[in-house]
């Protein structure tokens, strides 16, 4: 198929309306660090109509795109599959007929860059055979990054950069550098149910109270810094720079949460008890978020709170660093790094419990300080 530019692209249609189907899964982190490229979509198609497609993993508690994604402006409808186990299949052929039926124009093809190659063949083929002819965002794909034995993983770019990357390869506008950022567009309401959570669980909370987000949580065992050194951070945020701890995450990490508060003699549970977004509005309200490679992390730089992120050493340097600036990652580099264990029982996760209370408490200061010069 001959590749076409961007006006051809945008000018092609089989109905009155374009209609585009972006394909991106994955869990919370991977939705966000899509929106640089997803508000992109939007600007350079202003007049389509958006179809949003995500895989769903029964039991594996992902947060579903459109509890994230902004309401109103950037996505107009919601396509889901499932993934996996008896209804695979079923699920597969489902969606199969449904893109038939809706004979979409566009395919924006925003799917991770660690896809192996014969899963993008087999996705390519999968779409071609609903009709879609046209697709963007399936070049410069990087199932891989190249390694010098003995020496340690260079920085790469971060996946919302990559995938930012990947549009302008299919002759899609992207912002420059300094002008990218994960939008959530947060409404009016969902500030107002932070502020009225913020003001009912803090006592005498005021603008004046400083807070710090905590993320002690995570979907793999290898990226959860030790449990009993969140405590004794926490404790030292509380006495050493006066900070007020929140903790933030999912309903799983409500016991460990407890754990803290318990320990620490003040504080606030977040965590199962906010949705996404309006957890989003009340991590604005924090000077910093400190805690583990998450979705929470990228949630809060998503809102712009400056985040010291704990990292392990299974990914590549710079691969899912929060977005933007003022951020500090922490992370050792070790003969093993780039392992992409979920879970680590060879070295015992040498790599994050290299990781000091220490190293993170000064990195804390450090953002501080910023703040203040």
């Amino acid at each position: 198929m001959p590749e076409l530019s961007f006006e051809q692209i945008r000018s092609f249609k089989r109905g009155n309306q374009q209609k585009i189907l972006v394909y991106r899964f994955g869990q919370l982190g991977d939705t966000l660090v899509a929106l640089p490229a997803l508000w992109a979509i939007r600007r350079a198609f202003p007049e389509a109509h958006l179809t949003y497609l995500r895989s769903e993993h029964p039991g594996r508690g992902y947060v579903p795109a459109e509890e994230v994604l902004p309401r109103e402006g950037l996505i107009d409808d919601w396509l889901t599959y499932v993934h996996e186990g008896p209804g695979g299949i079923r699920g597969l052929f489902r969606l199969w007929k449904t893109l038939r039926a809706r004979q979409f124009d566009v395919l924006v093809y925003l799917v991770p860059r660690r896809r192996p190659r014969t899963s993008i063949w087999r996705d390519l083929l999968f779409f071609r055979s609903t009709g879609i002819r046209h697709v963007i965002g399936n070049k410069g794909i990087c199932s891989s990054f190249p390694r010098v034995p003995g020496q340690p993983l260079p920085k790469v770019e971060s996946e919302a950069d990559h995938l930012l990357q990947r549009l302008a390869l299919s002759h899609i506008p992207i912002p420059p550098s300094n002008c990218r950022e994960m939008n959530l567009s947060l409404t009016s309401e969902e500030k107002q149910t932070a502020e009225n959570w913020l003001r009912a669980s803090i006592p005498g909370f005021s603008a004046a109270l400083s807070l710090v987000a905590i993320g002690p949580g995570g979907k793999r065992p290898v990226t959860i810094w030790p449990v009993e050194r969140f405590a004794e951070l926490g404790s030292r945020l509380i006495s050493e720079l006066s900070l007020f701890p929140i903790v933030f995450g999912g309903p799983g990490d409500v016991p460990v949460a407890k754990q803290f508060l318990q320990q620490w003699g003040k504080g606030a549970c977040a965590a199962g008890v906010l949705g996404v977004r309006p957890a989003a509005a009340a991590l604005a309200h924090c000077r910093l978020y400190v805690g583990n490679d998450t979705g929470t992390m990228h949630l809060a730089a998503a809102v712009h709170t400056p985040c010291v992120g704990i990292f392990s050493a299974r990914n590549w340097p710079g691969e899912w660093s929060p977005y933007g600036s003022g951020h500090i990652v922490l992370r050792r580099s070790v003969p093993c790094e780039g392992c992409r264990l979920d879970v680590c029982t060879k070295e015992a996760m040498r790599c994050i419990k290299a990781i000091s209370v220490e190293d993170v408490l000064q990195a804390c200061r450090t953002v501080l300080r910023s703040q203040s010069s």
